[in-house]
């Protein structure tokens, strides 16, 4: 019977060893094929693909820990979001490009969320806001140079934009005001500025990292090297007897 018994043991014993063998499903051995593929076909993808801005060339980046080993993927896709109308007057509002975030880490299903930049100048922060779950996470930029000193540009262009405007306006106001004209209407906008993936500063990418991380959030997955988002800019329009509504 002992002898049974220890038969019976030792079978246990080299399948439960067979099953802890097996490799493990993990986002570390999934291609770049097989991660875009799950991407393009996610739901989220499909509901802001219509916002997705065009000229961005998102690039799948491999997630590497500090061993150098690759734990999973991230693309981050350029997108127009919480998009404001834009009056060229002093109530002028700017719209800011956000990041619709994909990462599959560590063989986890695969995680959406969106980089919302849209309240830059009003909060002095943006938002990481995961698209399953609905939790938000605030980023604070307010002691950030990187995007103080891009906030302070955006300002100053924006001035001057709606100076020369205005000198538009006071060279036409007699006819505008003839014929009932009373807003000067955008028809054609560009995206400008902001700061490349490749290029950004390392000090704010700490300080932004740290916040990030703070919140649960792996920031290589999220932000690729603090990208600084674009801003949106009038470049072409007409006097229209409407206004916008703010």
């Amino acid at each position: 019977m002992k002898k049974y018994i220890f038969l019976f043991l030792t079978i246990l014993l080299v399948f439960a060893g067979n099953v802890s063998a097996q490799p493990k499903s993990n986002s570390a051995g999934l291609t770049e094929k097989d991660f875009m593929k799950a991407v393009l076909k996610s739901d989220k993808f499909k509901e802001f693909n219509s916002s997705i801005l065009k000229d961005a060339s998102p690039q799948p980046k491999a997630l590497i820990d500090e061993k150098g080993k690759q734990y999973g993927w991230t693309v981050q896709y350029e997108i127009e979001f919480n998009e404001k109308n834009i009056s060229l007057d002093e109530n002028a509002l700017v719209n800011f490009s956000s990041l619709l975030s994909f990462s599959f880490e560590s063989g986890k299903e695969l995680k959406v969320r969106l980089v919302d930049y849209s309240r830059l100048i009003e909060d002095q922060a943006f938002y990481v806001k995961d698209l399953k779950s609905g939790k938000e996470s605030k980023i604070d930029i307010s002691k950030d140079d990187t995007f103080t000193d891009y906030l302070a540009e955006v300002e100053t262009k924006k001035t001057q934009l709606i100076k020369e405007v205005a000198k538009v306006s006071l060279a036409s106001s007699d006819k505008a005001a003839a014929s009932g004209q009373l807003c000067y209407y955008c028809t054609k906008y560009e995206w400008r500025g902001g700061t490349p993936c490749s290029s950004a500063n390392t000090v704010s990418e700490a300080s932004v990292s740290t916040q990030l991380e703070q919140n649960g959030i792996n920031p290589d997955s999220v932000v690729v090297d603090c990208y600084v988002p674009r801003h949106k800019v009038c470049v072409d329009g007409e006097w229209r007897t409407y206004c916008p509504i703010q």
